[in-house]
């Protein structure tokens, strides 16, 4: 049976709760807020403001392509689902 993973924007923890609630009955769905954090490139530190450790190549073309439709999901809904095989 297929994994179902609901990720929520960071800012809607109300509907977080409410997607949890809806499918707790199901073992098969997990819902989580989104936690990645993007690190500035120029700054070398995270949105937050926490300094990251050394600097990493710049992979972003592959992450972004990778990312892209999870992303405008979570920005235009609110939340993104993943079937996961």
């Amino acid at each position: 049976m297929d994994q179902h993973l609901f990720i929520v924007a960071r800012d809607s923890p109300g509907l977080r709760e409410y997607l949890a609630r809806e499918f707790s009955t199901e073992q098969n769905v997990e819902v989580i807020l989104d936690r990645r954090a993007r690190p500035d490139r120029r700054s070398g530190h995270d949105r937050r403001g926490a300094p990251r450790g050394p600097v990493a190549p710049d992979r972003r073309a592959t992450d972004r392509r990778a990312l892209r439709a999870v992303d405008d999901q979570i920005r235009s809904l609110g939340y993104a689902m993943l079937r996961l095989g």
